[in-house]
């Protein structure tokens, strides 16, 4: 709440000399909160979700949590969010997997914060991979065409899309050694566009997110790989603004924090299984982290 300072001021001058000093200290308190800068939860777009609605819950929290405003902002894609976070642009970051990493990499002043998470009971490999193929059923077929000249389309997410880029491409590098670049990436900008490129094109390959398969693939379209169950990308939080530890600690008992995870659960989909935020677990993501700074995904 912004005090009016006219009036605040005013009566002042109209107050006994020894009540001065303690309004006068309350006058520039608040003028200081009213001009202080707004916090920033920072996250990225995705077609037809509303991600300042999906975070808006957290930035909420924040807001009353350090009695500060808070502003939303939505990066146009991952790679823009990394540059935000890397530069201190902002206080409370939600990043995919890939920006996640590449932030920590590049600015070790982002602290994990918490992450959606399941019951210790209830794991289930919600979280993965798959390559398909249009007319390629398997590594060996792939190994077999390329040598013969005919062009191939990767169709894929992003390039700093984990589960709908990185990974399987990593595994696409493994499996053709010095075939892969004969392969052509078409990036299409979402997961739900995947599929119907694919299915479209003559003979090809897709990267996408497990999850977001249909329970019957289009005709002529099968999978061919799909990878070990992948970490969700962690909460960040900047510690050159914000007590990180603390603030991470008091929002994990908070009963704000169910509306929290419903937010992000609302934003992304991978996030649906996920019973409550739970401290970060760094060891399952140290092989990304190698995978990244070694470059063998690309």
């Amino acid at each position: 709440m912004q005090v009016p300072l006219m009036p605040l001021c005013s009566a002042l001058l109209r107050q006994p000399l020894h009540l001065l000093l303690p309004l006068l200290l309350c006058c520039v308190f608040f003028s200081l909160q009213g001009h202080s800068k707004p916090l920033v939860v920072a996250t990225y777009a995705y077609p037809d979700i509303n991600r300042q609605a999906a975070v808006t819950p957290l930035a909420n929290w924040l807001a009353a949590q350090q009695q500060q405003q808070v502003t939303v902002l939505v990066a146009t894609k991952p790679d823009e969010l990394v540059q935000l976070a890397v530069q201190g642009k902002a206080d409370l970051v939600v990043p995919n997997l890939v920006a996640y990493l590449q932030i920590q990499l590049q600015n070790q002043t982002m602290l994990n914060f918490l992450v959606p998470a399941g019951q210790q009971t209830q794991q289930q490999a919600v979280y993965t991979s798959s390559l398909l193929g249009k007319n390629v059923t398997n590594f060996q077929q792939l190994q077999l065409l390329l040598p013969q000249g005919q062009p191939l389309t990767v169709f894929a997410v992003w390039p700093d899309s984990a589960s709908g880029g990185l990974i399987a491409t990593a595994a696409l590098k493994q499996q053709l050694a010095g075939q892969f670049l004969k392969l052509k990436f078409n990036y299409v900008g979402s997961h739900q566009a995947v599929l119907p490129a694919l299915a479209a094109s003559e003979q090809g390959l897709g990267i996408v997110a497990s999850a977001t398969l249909p329970a019957q693939l289009p005709a002529g379209v099968s999978e061919i790989w799909r990878s070990a169950e992948l970490p969700f990308g962690a909460l960040l939080c900047n510690s050159q603004t914000l007590p990180c530890n603390q603030l991470s600690q008091q929002l994990s008992k908070a009963p704000q924090a169910a509306a929290v995870l419903q937010g992000l659960q609302q934003g992304w989909a991978e996030f649906g299984q996920s019973t409550h935020l739970a401290p970060v677990d760094d060891a399952p993501y140290q092989p990304l982290r190698d995978l990244l700074s070694t470059g063998s995904a690309h």
